[in-house]
């Protein structure tokens, strides 16, 4: 039989995780920027994903900037919109009240419930191996990779045509990447939340 290390030295570093834990997941502080200057969290996002959700959108006001050929008077581009900046062209729109019925994409607990046999199996031998801190640090990060791993392969329920055609792709919890870039690690103490 192979001797990996004592019982005694296993059961201190066990000890010692007393008061120390992970938190793998979006945190507050992860936020989309609005265009009227309100924040809207990626978390909040992310549960709508993850659940489901009906989000009422309320009547609005948007302007589509386009380029026209000052000699004709034509569009050119094909009337294909513009930012802002490059505009010579300007109208604004009303939008009606609507609801945006968003499918759940349960990514997050499909992770964990396929992922989490394997997170449970190597934390004893990262405890071997490593400080506590550590440890807690390297499961964050396997659970993290998995996690983002899932948003970027997710296809089902596919979107809607037209999410499609306003992002170009058919990439399910993929539009800007913010949501993957926004999952993090955090190793803290008992008391520090």
């Amino acid at each position: 039989m192979k001797k990996t290390g004592s019982l005694a030295d296993a059961l201190r570093k066990y000890a010692a995780c007393n008061g120390k834990k992970v938190r793998v997941g979006i945190f507050e502080e992860a936020t989309y920027a609005k265009a009227d200057g309100e924040p809207l969290h990626v978390a909040q996002v992310a549960y709508w994903n993850e659940y489901g959700a009906q989000v009422r959108v309320p009547e609005h006001q948007v302007t589509i900037y386009r380029l026209i050929n000052e000699k004709t008077g034509d569009f050119r581009r094909n009337g294909r919109f513009v930012k802002q900046n490059k505009a010579n062209f300007a109208t604004t729109h009303t939008v009606p009240a609507h609801t945006i019925n968003i499918p759940a994409r349960p990514f997050f607990r499909t992770t964990i419930r396929q992922n989490k046999a394997k997170w449970m199996n190597g934390a004893p031998k990262l405890l071997e191996q490593n400080s506590v801190a550590k440890a807690l640090r390297l499961t964050g990060e396997m659970i993290k990779g998995d996690l983002v791993e899932s948003i970027n392969t997710w296809k089902d329920p596919p979107n809607s045509e037209s999410t499609i055609a306003k992002k170009g792709s058919d990439a399910p919890l993929r539009d800007t990447m913010q949501m993957a870039r926004a999952i993090g690690v955090e190793v803290s103490d008992d008391d520090e939340s």
